[in-house]
């Protein structure tokens, strides 16, 4: 039986040039990783060209009423992206917005007690934000459309004492103890709406996570990661699951796949995602310790391809159902049926 046990966070991710590693609840206030010695080939480069090399990507997965999406902000340090994709669970109808956002100082917050990460423009404008010492989260939108979408504007909240708050950090080496990965995993319950064209709405209840990461990327980064949201038997059930090129070469050991069942948290051994018959068919994600046992049959799916200058950026978001079985620390064993989740694939060149 595969095991992992949560820690009590360090003060600082990174002192005196090397990462803590490991699996822990709650957090640091500062969540950056910048100042390892020497991280790439063991060169000495100055910290300002190799603090160039980290990436970070904050995602806000939420369900809610019959809507079910994902948004995305991705920072470049010297541009930023952001981008709304949502789905309607019974229609499978998707809606896409995104926009490029200019360059600033922190665009992804380091402070994790509380941070704004947003994108101001009249015709995207997209805010998440944070107070994690009084517990609440909310993610706000309002977009205008065009002859292929409507206008759509919404609001999710995290009340303050919801049973799925849970903070979870993941550090890991990226591939290897000279750089580093670090992932915040932050389930929670939420209320809100989604409306379009100013329709009136009713405010309804859901799940959502918010997943920071920061990483020392490679020229080229290929990663997948799935995410589920749902209930079974009354109980609220989150999980991440992913892999990628970045990953630790011991992976069992660090990684940040995780399931969360009514706040209480499981750290899931590394798995494989693949999809022998193309991504539009049914996806296999399994482990080797018999904990995760899962295929993904994609809904709806949509792709976008962006070069920028020094950047390439290919992805693919998918909507779709989880069938299978995975299990938590306590061998409990969850029987997922048609339960809703998304998967993003994402492949990045970059020169700097």
């Amino acid at each position: 039986m595969y095991f992992r046990q949560f820690n009590r966070p360090p003060e600082a991710i990174i002192q005196n040039g090397k990462a803590s590693f490991g699996t822990y609840l709650d957090l640091p206030q500062k969540l950056g990783i910048k100042g390892m010695k020497a991280p790439y080939a063991g060169i000495p480069l100055p910290v300002i060209i190799s603090k160039l090399r980290i990436k970070s990507r904050l995602n806000f997965i939420f369900s809610i009423d019959d809507y079910i999406g994902m948004s995305e902000f991705f920072d470049f340090r010297i541009f930023g992206l952001a981008e709304l994709v949502f789905w309607n669970k019974e229609t499978n109808k998707k809606h896409v917005y995104h926009t490029v956002v200019p360059t600033r100082r922190h665009y992804i917050p380091l402070n994790s007690d509380k941070g704004i990460c947003a994108s101001y423009q009249k015709r995207r404008y997209f805010k998440l934000f944070w107070g994690r010492k009084h517990q609440h989260f909310a993610f706000s939108f309002r977009v205008k459309g065009d002859s292929a979408r409507p206008n759509a504007e919404g609001f999710f909240f995290s009340p303050i004492g919801g049973k799925m708050h849970t903070d979870c950090l993941f550090v890991s080496p990226s591939p290897a103890s000279s750089r580093c990965s670090a992932t915040w995993f932050a389930p929670m319950n939420i209320n809100g709406h989604i409306s379009f064209n100013k329709e009136p709405y009713q405010k309804s209840t859901g799940l959502g996570a918010l997943v920071m990461n920061r990483t020392y990327f490679k020229m080229h980064s290929i990663y997948s990661k799935a995410w589920g949201l749902g209930t079974i038997n009354s109980q609220d059930i989150i999980f991440q699951l992913g892999y990628s090129n970045l990953d630790a070469a011991d992976s069992d050991k660090y990684n940040d796949n995780v399931l969360i069942v009514d706040g209480e948290p499981t750290a899931l051994p590394s798995v494989v995602i693949t999809h022998p018959f193309g991504i539009s068919k049914k996806w296999v994600i399994q482990d080797t310790e018999s904990m995760v046992d899962l295929t993904f049959t994609p809904r709806s799916l949509c792709s976008r391809l962006i070069n920028i200058i020094f950047f390439r950026r290919s992805y693919t978001s998918l909507y779709g159902t989880f069938d299978g079985v995975i299990m938590d620390s306590k061998e409990q064993k969850y029987n997922l049926k048609n339960f809703p989740g998304v998967i993003s694939r994402s492949f990045l060149r970059t020169l700097i």
